[in-house]
């Protein structure tokens, strides 16, 4: 496998990126100076209120919850202040580990074409509404990419038992083949499966059989469905399972899926705190960075790794 250059941590931390984080020192403890006198004020102003809880009646209930708005309210104002101070050095330093890759990154990211197929082929759970943030995209080894962080919540229940729950977050991640494929291959972790009315799944109106892979480490970890079996063992080659294995790990995530359809491979996990690099504590900056890189590297891995074939001349 090609070999990855990725800057690491002592270089970003030794060039522009660590001198700007060096001047970002008081920023930060003014941003937890601030956040603090907020969360205090509103547990000062509001503490007496919560004295109502102890009267009878209604005006004592309405007293008190009064005094747990105006303490929500402060902790309320004093977490966007620290967030706000985050997501600048966040900012910062995702784009300094973007600009050393040759890629680009954005806090702000939309969803496209490779939502729409992922939730068609059940990638992705049903949901109410969805947001999404932090967008990396470019090439990795000649193969172009785009990575993103989704969040998807639904709504459940109704009337005093309606609330939101969130069904899905962590990122969706779309890969560009320079070929078409001829049919659909689905790869997801291995569950348990009826197969009393055959091993296949329709999805997206069309159905897919389970293909017995060669290799045994694939074979106990993964399923792999498609409507054309000679191409998904080729495209789901051994050294692709490694590959996601790792990316799992490194992204700490669980539930990875992947889909092959017509020159895309469309990939979600279930992650959290994907590319969290920052804190408002200087100390974490090294650790916080190192494990961005690593996850990193795990994703540009299994993106070579799956076009290895490709190019080595090999052919469907």
């Amino acid at each position: 496998m090609p070999v990855i250059t990725i800057a690491d941590v002592d270089t970003l931390l030794a060039g522009e990126l660590g001198q700007w984080l060096q001047a970002q020192a008081s920023a930060r403890e003014e941003a937890k100076r601030k956040a603090a006198k907020r969360m205090v004020g509103g547990l000062v102003l509001g503490a007496p209120f919560l004295l109502g809880f102890l009267w009878d009646g209604f005006w004592g209930q309405a007293v008190g919850f009064v005094g747990l708005a105006i303490i929500t309210i402060g902790f309320t104002m004093g977490g966007i202040i620290r967030q706000n101070m985050v997501s600048s050095l966040k900012r910062e330093i995702n784009s300094a580990l973007a600009r050393s890759l040759g890629v680009e990154y954005s806090p702000k990211a939309a969803f496209g074409d490779e939502f729409n197929l992922a939730y068609a082929y059940d990638l992705l759970p049903g949901y109410t509404r969805k947001t999404c943030e932090d967008c990396w995209q470019g090439e990795i080894g000649g193969t172009p990419f785009q990575l993103y962080e989704a969040h998807l919540i639904e709504r459940r229940g109704s009337g005093k038992n309606r609330r939101d729950v969130t069904v899905f977050r962590g990122v969706i991640l779309k890969i560009r083949f320079a070929r078409e494929f001829h049919g659909v291959t689905l790869v997801e972790r291995q569950r348990m499966r009826l197969t009393w009315f055959g091993d296949s799944q329709t999805k997206n109106g069309m159905k897919l059989d389970r293909v017995k892979m060669v290799d045994p480490r694939f074979e106990d970890t993964f399923d792999v469905y498609g409507s054309d079996p000679v191409e998904a063992r080729y495209l789901v080659h051994p050294a692709y399972c490694e590959r996601l294995v790792a990316l799992e790990d490194k992204f700490e995530g669980k539930g990875l899926k992947a889909l092959f359809h017509k020159g895309d491979v469309v990939v979600t996990v279930k992650s959290e705190d994907l590319f969290e690099s920052a804190s408002l504590n200087p100390d974490r900056d090294r650790e916080l960075l190192g494990r961005t890189i690593e996850q990193f590297r795990a994703l540009a891995e299994m993106i070579i790794s799956l076009n290895e074939r490709r190019r080595e001349g090999a052919s469907t």
